[in-house]
């Protein structure tokens, strides 16, 4: 068999030719640079390429569509990956430090540590913690309901049937209402406490949200945008066709990463991570609340947190550092939150190195400026977790100050995620950049 580009090739092969292109991943790698065994097992064919809903994917010999494909699929997943191994790096050692020995450490852990990093992405300063605290739930310390027993129930088909026709009766019964953006307009303009509280306690939130579940939600929802920021949306992330479909109840059902279709037991895993063993119900009952947030505009329960991530909505599109400052007729507290990432060190040199109409390298780094460009997805991606977090609590942000506050973080957390990644490219292009300086 040959490996021209007609020809037919090993899906081993292709796997491990498009995994030396990932950097950042030698603790899932094995000794001859692809991946380990267990992490095809584990992490790339159910949760990357998810051969169970693209089993044309995992047949040992690829034609070039179907290994091109593959590629295209492990490549873009890169980012997750390399937090997926660092995410690991954590989780051994916190399993060591709470001397838990129950299963193989690699079965264990790989599953979790993608979990980990699709929900926190790379690990931040409270990684350890995040770890320990993953792997208590995991393995049902103290008599909590761990994900393992998560899993095992919504997988029952004495239960599974019931909670998928319950998820989509409450889906359907949250009908679309008259869209008013009155409050989330003045709330844009002038950030005061008044404004926060008539927007808190209006639909304007859920309203935005349910209208994505309509016939031409992603347009209708793009205009609502551009009138009130005065720019296009650009993809966010939301969904992934025209209108948001019914999530999954189980994570194998997904088919994409996107954060309104995220599956219900995803969904109820983050809340396990975020209760202590005290504050945890029954799983059922953990089951039962997420049905009735799913079901809920942009699957936020609270009406004032809906508010907030539509707030985040509107504002995500300015959010474009590589192109330095924001339009005219763009809100001034978009104008701000841009401003704070676009005079980043780290963005100044890639936008002159790598972006520039004349980019220092003949090479720019295509995953690198995507990422740039694709700030304001993971802006509402990292929104959107802390957001869930807040409802599993009951916590609500009580002033303007706390809103504003609240966004301005979760950009600056997100800025500090891409700064990382940036620095690594940079620096593994430092021989060209140097050469042509």
């Amino acid at each position: 068999m040959t490996r021209g580009s007609g020809e037919s090739r090993l899906r081993s092969a292709v796997l491990t030719q498009a995994w030396e292109r990932i950097d950042g991943v030698e603790v899932l790698s094995s000794a001859d640079g692809g991946p380990l065994t267990r992490t095809i097992k584990k992490i790339i064919d159910p949760l990357v390429i998810r051969t169970a809903a693209r089993p044309r994917l995992g047949r040992p010999v690829l034609d070039p569509a179907t290994a091109a494909e593959l590629t295209g699929l492990l490549l873009a997943d890169a980012d997750r990956l390399r937090a997926t191994a660092a995410w690991f790096t954590h989780l051994k050692r916190q399993r060591r430090a709470l001397r838990i020995t129950a299963g193989n450490v690699q079965d264990v852990c790989f599953p979790l540590a993608y979990e980990l990093a699709t929900g926190f992405g790379s690990p931040g300063p409270d990684a350890a913690e995040t770890a320990a605290a993953a792997l208590r739930d995991l393995h049902g310390e103290d008599g909590a309901v761990g994900v393992d027993q998560l899993a095992a129930y919504l997988a029952d088909p004495r239960h599974s049937a019931g909670l998928t026709a319950e998820l989509r009766r409450r889906w359907q019964a949250e009908t679309a209402v008259p869209q008013d953006i009155t409050a989330l307009q003045a709330f844009v303009d002038g950030l005061s406490d008044s404004a926060w509280r008539a927007l808190a306690d209006s639909a304007a939130g859920h309203a935005l949200g349910l209208m994505l579940r309509q016939p031409g939600g992603a347009r209708a929802l793009s205009e609502v945008v551009q009138e009130v920021s005065g720019l296009p949306a650009p993809d966010l992330g939301l969904q992934r066709g025209d209108r948001t479909a019914v999530p999954p109840l189980n994570r194998n059902g997904e088919t994409g990463t996107e954060l309104l279709e995220r599956s219900v037991e995803r969904r109820v895993r983050a809340t396990l991570r975020r209760l202590t063993p005290d504050e945890r119900g029954s799983v059922e009952d953990l089951v039962d609340d997420e049905l009735t947030r799913v079901a809920a505009g942009f699957g936020l329960g609270l009406p004032a947190l809906a508010a907030c991530f539509a707030l985040g909505v509107v504002l995500a599109p300015a959010l474009r550092p590589l192109d330095g400052a924001a339009p005219g007729g763009v809100p001034e507290f978009a104008r701000q939150l841009n401003a704070q990432v676009a005079r980043e060190g780290y963005v100044l040199h890639a936008r002159r190195a790598l972006a520039g109409a004349t980019p220092l390298t003949p090479r720019p780094d295509a995953e690198l400026l995507r990422d740039l460009r694709e700030f304001a997805k993971h802006f509402l991606g990292r929104l959107w977790v802390r957001l869930h977090g807040f409802d599993v609590r009951g916590d609500l942000p009580a002033e303007a100050a706390d809103v504003r506050d609240l966004v301005t973080g979760v950009v600056r957390s997100t800025s500090l995620d891409l700064r990382t990644k940036v620095r690594r490219a940079l620096m593994a292009r430092l021989p060209e950049l140097e050469a042509v300086s």
